[in-house]
């Protein structure tokens, strides 16, 4: 039954659980009842955007209309390191730059490239970049995260055209997108190769993540090749701190390691209203 959809319904016990059902979750199933019998053991999962057994992210931030936004693209890339999966960051509409303000972006795909993401500079609209995340996508289970009105969609018609996605402008008002993607879904560009459109969200908190974590996940931080004299360190003002020489160096950007410190001033509060 290699390729053949199944409408199924999920036994009633996986609600009297509290157990919900992932867009990308390995299920057994009884096709005479068409109902799901179990779900496999995941190999990984994703709270936003809620998807399970995902082989990689594609990290999809538009550089305008909506402008760049690093804090939430920092942000994504921390809850997807936890999560011990791989990034691409497809930065999208470069078509729509200036030859300065491209110069600008450059500069922050070099940071990024440094810390060993891979970053493709593209376009929806045009094509461009599309061929180099296709030759990424093979024979994995792909999706698109990011926020609403950066090109999900559109990038994912510009893979498959025969999909039709709907797709929307930005407002022009609150320079936000609009949501025209409105649950999970996955779909399937080649045999053994899927990707999943999911719709854009704004607020990515960081909820389970601890503070003695957290720099670990910031890949500069973590591959430095001397460690902090305390093992406790949070990287601020201790004393004999690595990420800090780091930074005075000039091996860690400036506005990566304020949003190292804004992220931990966060799950601080977090963990203060716990208790």
């Amino acid at each position: 039954m290699s390729g053949e959809v199944i409408p199924c319904r999920a036994r009633g016990r996986f609600k009297e659980k509290g157990f919900d059902l992932l867009v990308g979750d390995l299920v057994e199933i009884a096709p005479e009842e068409k109902v799901i019998e179990n779900v496999c053991p995941r190999r990984n999962r994703l709270l936003r955007p809620p998807v399970a057994n995902i082989d990689q992210v594609i990290a999809l931030i538009s550089v305008s209309k909506p402008p760049l936004d690093l804090v939430f693209l920092d942000r994504l890339l921390v809850t997807v390191e936890k999560a011990g999966l791989e990034t691409v960051i497809c930065l999208n509409k470069i078509d729509l730059l200036t030859v300065p303000e491209t110069d600008r972006i450059e500069e922050i795909c070099d940071v990024f490239r440094d810390c060993g993401y891979n970053v493709v500079l593209a376009s929806a609209l045009t094509g461009l970049g599309v061929s180099e995340l296709i030759f990424g996508f093979r024979n994995k289970v792909n999706v698109f995260a990011g926020p609403s009105g950066t090109g999900k969609s559109t990038f994912i018609n510009r893979l498959k055209p025969s999909l039709a996605l709907p797709s929307g402008p930005v407002s022009q008002k609150t320079k936000r997108g609009r949501h025209t993607t409105r649950h999970v879904e996955l779909f399937e560009l080649d045999e053994g190769t899927f990707v999943v459109d999911t719709p854009g969200f704004q607020r990515l908190n960081l909820e389970g993540i601890a503070k003695e974590e957290l720099s670990s996940y910031f890949r500069e931080m973590a591959s430095l090749p001397e460690p902090c004299r305390f093992s406790s360190c949070l990287h601020r003002a201790e004393p004999g701190c690595a990420v800090k020489e780091a930074l005075q160096k000039g091996k860690i950007a400036t506005w990566r390691y304020n949003h190292y410190l804004d992220f931990l001033e966060e799950i601080e509060e977090l963990e203060r209203k716990k208790y």
